[in-house]
């Protein structure tokens, strides 16, 4: 019988499937690698944002005097979809008050909040 030469040039269908299938796994992989990357900044943006309109609104209201109530609203343009609610209650001391205020938001169908507190005092 005579012996098959066998060519060293190319590669054999079983290579190319087996490279192609490496590839294709690796592919995927970054991909949901820089999906997850991005959901991450965009989460990341959102908080930072909320912690930014949470803090303005903290100081607004730890600036006045304010007496024991709650309020509710929503921030201005660019940032309608945020949602706030301060929270004042009389402190233990008389000449002071707890100020909580809260920032809602919705990403991806689910809603998040940030709570904030502060002391004003007289």
């Amino acid at each position: 019988m005579p012996d098959r030469a066998v060519s060293p040039k190319g590669f054999t269908l079983l290579e190319v499937l087996v490279s192609l299938a490496i590839l294709s796994a690796t592919l995927i992989m970054a991909f949901q690698v820089t999906s997850g990357a991005i959901a991450a900044a965009e989460r990341s943006e959102a908080w930072t944002t909320a912690s930014l309109l949470g803090e303005e609104k903290l100081r607004e209201a730890t600036d006045t005097f304010a007496e024991a109530q709650e309020t509710k609203g929503t921030f201005p343009a660019p940032y309608e979809e945020y949602a706030w609610a301060i929270s004042v209650k009389q402190a233990l001391h008389p000449d002071a008050r707890e100020v909580y205020v809260s920032v809602s938001w919705k990403t991806g169908g689910v809603e998040e909040t940030i709570t904030l507190s502060g002391l004003s005092v007289r």
